[in-house]
């Protein structure tokens, strides 16, 4: 340790730590660990004794004493003068003499010179090369030979502040076993903290979403919001780095660790930097916060576990009776006496084709900012996170859905699906969430079909490429009928395309026509020839040629009902096989 001279003051002191992303609050232990011999002199030269200073053992609370100070590696076999001397003063500081300065109440004088011939007012005890030539009413512990002044002055300030820092981790540590003991999760050690450190404290997840804040102003918000910002500007993966290496200005940033990672972190406007019994309350409020995160972690371990139990029981289509649903979900906090709709999801990177999100951290906010929009809108549902898909069930449960019809439950739904995607797009931006609904299920039994809906429209949508969107599975129509073709025989599906839609797809892209986009628009305006021109941009007359192409190249009229059923179908089979036409700005691209 160094030790500098406060100005004006000739106090000895530790300079201030300041703590950043790359260090850790210490774990402070009490300065000596054994008895040690000491030296009693008769006032004029040091003498051999068989005295023995024991090791101090203050109770706790209690302020280090003269006697504590002699268990300092630097003051072994020194003596004290007079040997009786009262060792249970309690030593405030520690300060070099000086008679033009007044000194501490409290101190341990530091001597270089000679003891002094008058003891200085507020000096506990005296340390001194040899003892004075007369009492100073105070005891003087006079240095073995050869103990350079600089080691005692730094392990006097260290012990000093080792006991405080024990003092008040003990103390912080019993404070902090309240909340934790109480469950009252991380804004109970919010609140603690708070009021042992005297200075506003927040405590961060590892994507720095506040997990709890006590004593923070509006304009301290503000900044913390600012500085949250420009971390995660820095990409989703790796916001934690950046904001505990960002300048410090009048915070302390004390990451929080776990199983060997970082999991969150600890933000504490002070100014000044804090001194070592604020840093022995830091580091005990880390450890609080990672005990916290490794009970919310098994909890939700546990939790998920059974959730997934009874989710895959439901796909499975095991008998489950009525009654077993109802009282499993009820245990994990959901209400599905009344039925569910059911919504799967997946988190995808739009720029890399089928990539699903796996990356734990990232699963972990998504999923923490799901269960918030979801709980707001619609309490008492079964949320779950399994292989890269969410699964929820979704219980009518407010008292507006209870009676309402299917259709209005069924809207609900959809309107919380859309929320929630505004809201994926801000937690995690550059990711895309696709979600899925399937139709109202008011038999809580047969909740494993709302399931198998919700994935079929997924799948479809996905086959879509309707990325970051909403399928209900009502709007699937047609669609999951040929899904299902496709999945147990995609050969005949595209069979069928080959004999619909094909021809029509090569010539557009040989002659850079628009017959499949005209069919489609076509039929999208129930065969309204006009809205078709309008949608189009262009004249009736050239949508009826492209019409009778059409008719030509696939050997389908269009106006008669079956080959217009076949026509409809063969757009649905292309999509379905994810084949496209180019379209005209594509072409003029390639050309």
């Amino acid at each position: 340790m160094v030790v500098r001279l406060a100005p004006g003051r000739n106090r000895a002191v530790a300079p201030p730590r300041r703590l950043t992303s790359g260090a850790r609050a210490p774990i402070l232990r009490r300065v000596g660990t054994t008895t040690r011999d000491a030296k009693v002199t008769d006032g004029t030269a040091p003498v051999a004794a068989d005295a023995v200073v024991p090791e101090p053992t203050p109770a706790s609370g209690d302020p280090a004493t003269v006697g504590d100070l002699l268990a300092v590696p630097s003051l072994a076999g020194a003596a004290v003068v007079p040997p009786d001397a009262d060792l249970r003063a309690a030593v405030a500081a520690v300060t070099l003499l000086d008679p033009d300065a007044p000194t501490e109440h409290g101190a341990i004088v530091l001597a270089p010179g000679g003891a002094p011939t008058v003891t200085p007012d507020g000096c506990v005890a005296v340390v001194a090369r040899m003892a004075p030539a007369s009492p100073l009413g105070v005891p003087c512990i006079v240095l073995a030979r050869g103990v350079p002044w600089g080691v005692v002055a730094a392990d006097l300030v260290g012990a000093l502040g080792a006991e405080g820092g024990l003092r008040r981790a003990a103390e912080a540590r019993r404070a902090l076993g309240v909340p934790l003991l109480g469950a009252h999760g991380f804004a109970g050690l919010a609140e603690v903290a708070g009021d042992l450190l005297g200075h506003p404290v927040v405590i961060l997840d590892e994507y720095l979403d506040r997990q709890g804040q006590a004593g923070l102003t509006e304009s301290q918000e503000r900044l913390l919001d600012e500085a949250v910002g420009r971390a995660r500007g820095h990409g989703p993966a790796s916001v934690l780095g950046p904001f505990c290496e960002e300048e410090l200005q009048e915070e302390i940033r004390v990451p929080v660790s776990a199983a060997g990672e970082h999991v969150g972190v600890i933000v504490v406007w002070s100014s000044p930097p804090p001194d070592q019994a604020q840093v022995a309350v830091l580091d005990e409020l880390a450890m609080a916060c990672a005990l916290e995160r490794a009970r919310e972690d098994a909890r939700a371990e546990t939790e998920s576990r059974l959730r997934g139990e009874l989710i895959e029981e439901l796909l499975a289509g095991e008998a489950i009776s009525r009654e077993s649903v109802v009282r499993r979900a009820r245990h994990l906090g959901a209400d599905l006496s009344g039925g569910s709709v059911a919504m799967l999801g997946k988190l995808l990177d739009p720029h890399t084709e089928g990539r699903v999100i796996t990356d734990q951290r990232l699963v972990r906010r998504f999923l923490q900012q799901a269960q918030a929009v979801i709980g707001l809108s619609w309490p008492l549902s079964l949320v779950e996170w399994d292989a890269g898909q969410l699964l929820c069930l979704l219980p009518p449960t407010t008292p507006e859905l209870r009676e309402a019809p299917r259709d209005v439950v069924e809207e609900a739904a959809l309107t919380l699906a859309r929320r929630l995607l505004g809201a994926t797009r801000e937690t995690v931006p550059g990711l895309a969430l696709t979600l899925a609904l399937s139709r109202f299920t008011p038999e809580p039994e047969r909740l494993g079909a709302a399931l198998e809906e919700a994935r079929l429209a997924l799948s479809i949508g996905e086959r879509l490429g309707r990325t970051g969107e909403v399928i209900t599975f009502e709007e699937t129509g047609t669609y999951k009928l040929l899904f299902q073709i496709f999945a147990d025989r995609p050969e005949e599906l595209s069979t069928f395309y080959d004999q619909t839609l094909a021809p029509l797809v090569r010539y557009d892209d040989q002659y850079q026509t628009e017959l499949v986009a005209t069919l489609s628009t076509y039929l999208g305006h129930d065969c309204n020839l006009a809205a078709t021109a309008s949608t189009l941009f262009t004249h009736r007359h050239t949508v009826r040629y492209r019409l009778d192409r059409i008719a030509e190249l696939s050997g389908l009229d269009i106006s008669r009902t079956d080959d217009r059923e076949k026509l409809s179908l063969g757009l649905k089979a292309m999509r379905l096989l994810g084949k496209r036409v180019a379209s005209a700005g594509e072409r003029r691209t390639r050309a």
